[in-house]
């Protein structure tokens, strides 16, 4: 029963979120790889590769090579600095830029309400070649179930983006999806994310279907 009640719960919230999903914008594709090796029981190296590829999915504008050393603090606590190398394609040219992350990630378990978790992650980005702060915030909300040897995960997300130049959010992305686990090191998921911007007085929208597979060694 308690499946069924969660279930339903992420389709109620689905349907409101996806009111302009026929977006003003086109069709991207974002692919998302996490790759992890562990250091110490509480210290481990990630690297994460994203390619996205707007146009209805067929120009690639976007790479970006994501490194960090997470430091786990607890049971419920992460830390993480990020360094990113990023490359990006506007109006015909090459914008290459290199980024830092600091995350704080709380992964807080919520047992006696039908075992939901929830994931919250404040993120602190610093643009160098721009010299520009974002603040963003992520929360998750996944409950997972046993479907024979797999493991799947339902979610939804939404992310909020502050910039502190223009002083005000300018974008903010609303996710629905699903991972497997295939086994106690890898996972795959695919979901689909709203990316609303605000481009002048108007905001603007973006359909996106994003794959993932990480892998921990």
């Amino acid at each position: 029963m308690k499946k069924i009640i969660f279930l339903i719960t992420l389709l109620f919230i689905s349907l409101n979120i996806t009111t302009p999903v026929f977006a003003e914008r086109d069709w991207e594709y974002w692919s998302r790889y996490s790759f992890e090796a562990p250091i110490t029981k509480r210290i481990s190296y990630l690297i994460k590769p994203e390619w996205r590829i707007k146009d209805d999915m067929t120009d690639k504008y976007l790479f970006k090579l994501e490194q960090a050393v997470a430091f786990k603090i607890g049971k419920f606590l992460e830390l993480a600095p990020y360094y990113v190398w990023q490359e990006a394609k506007t109006s015909g040219k090459v914008d290459r830029s290199d980024l830092v992350y600091f995350d704080t990630t709380a992964k807080i378990p919520l047992k006696n309400f039908f075992d939901i978790k929830i994931i919250d992650r404040l993120r602190y980005q610093y643009n160098f070649d721009k010299e520009l702060t974002v603040f963003r915030n992520s929360s998750r909300l996944t409950k997972s179930f046993k479907i024979k040897s797999f493991e799947v995960s339902p979610f939804i997300e939404d992310e909020i983006f502050y910039d502190t130049k223009l002083d005000k959010l300018n974008e903010n992305w609303v996710s629905l999806g699903v991972s497997f686990t295939l086994n106690k090191n890898s996972n795959i998921g695919v979901s689909y994310l709203l990316d609303t911007k605000k481009k002048g007085n108007d905001w603007t929208y973006a359909n996106v279907l994003v794959t993932s597979f990480s892998l921990k060694f």
